[in-house]
């Protein structure tokens, strides 16, 4: 099959930027618990680029895979053409609960009973129906957080598309712990192809009630715009969205191709921080919409420490910032003026919570939040998986959002 992979970094060894696309053999059920994926799309995430650039936090990462070079990419959507023995009783249990808040599926199963739905002819009719993608955070469910339901700070977390093979290629293994199923008649392939992601933003803005909150959200690439379309969901009262233009992404591109998508999604008010005029009206805008008193909830997304310092600057006291995005280097804190005498709770924020993320996700995309994400132009560019240079190029150069990359 075809797939882009990346060689494993190793010590006092330079790391090639970019990928490489290969043949490389197809991937086999080893294990019981295996399910077989045809991949449809894979949607290129901020890490993919941090991978594809040689980044020196995913460079660490990826110096723990067991593999010399690993298939990289963890978005996708698909459908399952095998399964191992046990993977098609679990997927069978997961299709009849499914049933319980799923009409279609309901409708689909009626008559059938999970003894008789194991004859192969019968799964394989079944299961053609559905579009499938997968947590692709594999935990050990073992460790102490993932026996306290928190396996999304599990000790011992494989990702796939980092440490393991991921999604870049035609096939792709996953546990079938990890798989999630939907009917096709309710969410496309196009959109589950990028809900790992929506999954990021999603845990990020219900990691704090936002329902009547004002919240800023820090960075307007994809995560941001994707958190401000959960806020909008989620109830929030005022959503401030902030980025910064520069010599590469002029003023005019940020209002056009990220602020304005930004509001169809619900932002009230948007800001470029490069502009001394605007840090004005950003300032001069909580205020007034605040009555002086600051956002409820800040969510960074871009992972600059400016941007935490506009969160320290604007947060109410006894408000809380979120982090998701991933800055590099360090950041010097006042911690007694910027958040122990504010009462500023501060929280990290890692992948999803498997599955309540993805069941909060789901229930607001099938709302009209899917429909109005495929409307949108929000996936700006699609490719075939061997224009990659193409796809990353189109990123790079700021005019793309989400992106694409079809085997």
């Amino acid at each position: 099959m075809k797939a882009l992979i990346k060689e494993r970094p190793t010590e006092n060894k330079e790391w090639q930027k970019g990928f490489q696309f290969i043949n490389t053999p197809s991937p086999e059920i080893k294990s019981k618990n295996d399910v077989l994926i045809k991949v449809y799309a894979g949607a290129i995430c901020g890490t993919d680029v941090g991978i594809y650039n040689c980044k020196d936090s995913l460079r660490h990462e990826m110096s723990k895979a067991k593999l010399k070079r690993i298939i990289v990419g963890h978005e996708f959507s698909g459908w399952i053409v095998d399964a191992g023995t046990s993977a098609r009783k679990i997927l069978i249990q997961k299709l009849f609960e499914r049933a319980k808040k799923s009409k279609p599926t309901k409708k689909l199963l009626a008559g059938y009973h999970p003894s008789t739905l194991y004859r192969k002819e019968d799964f394989n009719k079944i299961i053609s129906n559905f579009n499938v993608t997968a947590e692709m955070h594999v935990t050990c469910g073992k460790c102490y957080q993932c026996m306290q339901n928190e396996k999304h700070v599990c000790q011992k977390t494989k990702i796939k598309g980092v440490h393991e093979d991921g999604a870049f290629a035609e096939f792709i293994v996953v546990p079938v712990e990890n798989i999630l199923l939907y009917h096709k008649n309710e969410l496309q392939l196009d959109m589950i192809a990028f809900m790992d992601a929506l999954g990021n933003a999603t845990h990020t803005v219900f990691s704090v009630p936002v329902k009547n909150s004002n919240v800023l959200i820090l960075g307007c690439g994809v995560q941001g715009i994707m958190a401000t379309a959960i806020a909008k969901y989620a109830g929030a009262k005022n959503i401030f969205v902030t980025d910064v233009s520069h010599e590469g992404f002029s003023h005019e591109n940020l209002i056009s191709k990220r602020f304005q998508l930004a509001e169809y999604f619900g932002a009230t008010k948007c800001f470029d921080l490069a502009i001394d005029s605007e840090r004005e009206k950003f300032s001069k805008t909580i205020k007034t919409k605040t009555n002086r008193t600051g956002v409820d909830v800040a969510l960074d997304m871009s992972g600059n420490y400016n941007a935490y310092n506009n969160a320290f600057q604007q947060l109410r006291m006894g408000g809380t910032f979120s982090l998701l995005g991933l800055p590099s280097g360090n950041m010097s804190v006042n911690f007694a003026k910027d958040i122990i005498f504010k009462g500023i709770t501060v929280k990290g924020i890692i992948g999803r919570k498997v599955f309540e993320t993805w069941d909060q996700m789901e229930r607001i995309l099938r709302k009209g939040l899917a429909k109005k994400f495929l409307n949108s132009g929000f996936i700006s560019h699609q490719y075939p998986l061997s224009d990659y240079e193409k796809a990353f190029s189109a990123i790079a150069s700021g005019e793309a959002m989400k992106v694409l990359l079809k085997p």
